[in-house]
């Protein structure tokens, strides 16, 4: 997957966590948050090398 993708796909998921707040509030999005930040870093981890470059 690109560099392009990729920042796509982190963007999509900040995008969601934001979405979420706005919908539920803050204390009822913290806990769906907290995982879709964790699936973020996973894609960051996972696709290191593409970001970096």
């Amino acid at each position: 997957m690109g560099k392009t993708k990729v920042n796509m796909m982190i963007r999509f998921l900040k995008g969601m966590q934001a979405e979420k707040v706005n919908v539920l509030g803050a204390e009822e999005a913290r806990e769906d948050n907290e995982l879709i930040q964790k699936v973020i870093e996973d894609i960051e981890l996972f696709y290191e090398a593409e970001l970096e470059g």
